[in-house]
């Protein structure tokens, strides 16, 4: 089931990045590209994390204006991947489900699927 899945790879990120616990970290994706819906949630998670941890970082009142800056700029390209990353997934499950058929009256509850995932993974932060 997709939930288990994901939620299983959401608790593998996020112990991973908190063995080190920096924003400045290299990251590795423990999934290949060949497992694509896992690199992806992956990636996206890994990224989500440490987002979070650089909103936190920013919103220090003693943070040096220039430091702030430079984590400012990290933020805009951090943002960027992201959105990049949401597209990925949603060209995977537009792809996945190209062939179904929607039923009439059907609604859309979300933004897009990667949206829907990306609301669950902050349970778990």
């Amino acid at each position: 089931m997709f939930t288990t899945k994901a939620n299983k790879i959401f608790q593998e990120v996020i112990a991973k990045y908190h063995i080190i616990n920096t924003v400045d970290q290299p990251f590795t994706n423990a999934y290949a590209e060949s497992d694509l819906l896992e690199h992806l949630l992956y990636r996206k998670c890994w990224i989500d994390t440490v987002q979070w941890h650089y909103e936190d970082i920013i919103r220090d009142p003693q943070i040096d204006p220039v430091a702030a800056l430079t984590l400012k700029r990290k933020i805009d390209a951090s943002n960027q991947d992201r959105t990049d990353m949401v597209e990925y997934i949603d060209s995977y499950f537009l792809e996945k489900y190209k062939d179904v058929e929607v039923k009439e009256g059907a609604t859309i509850n979300t933004e897009s699927p990667a949206w829907g995932v990306s609301i669950v993974y902050r349970f778990w932060l």
